[in-house]
């Protein structure tokens, strides 16, 4: 089992990273955006984390690096409400 890092705004909004294996329509009414691309850049030779603002998070070697750079990223801006400069 993994921690899911949930946040309630003061208006009762609830953000979070969903993961797939879990059914969070269950809680309400869903609005889901794609906060950030991973993918292998082929003339870099590296994984890259990009947001959908063209922002990039950084190059790492190896996938799951990437993948874990991006969450510890994006749940700082959920937490500091800082969430919609990514897009």
């Amino acid at each position: 089992m993994r921690d899911l890092e949930i946040t309630i705004t003061a208006s009762g909004d609830v953000a979070c990273l969903a993961p797939d294996d879990l059914d969070l329509r269950e809680v309400g009414t869903l609005h889901v955006r794609r906060a950030s691309h991973v993918e292998f850049d082929d003339a870099r030779q590296a994984w890259v984390v990009t947001l959908p603002c063209g922002r990039e998070l950084g190059e790492f070697a190896t996938r799951g690096a990437a993948l874990a750079h991006e969450v510890a990223v994006l749940n700082t801006k959920i937490d500091d409400d800082t969430i919609e400069e990514v897009f």
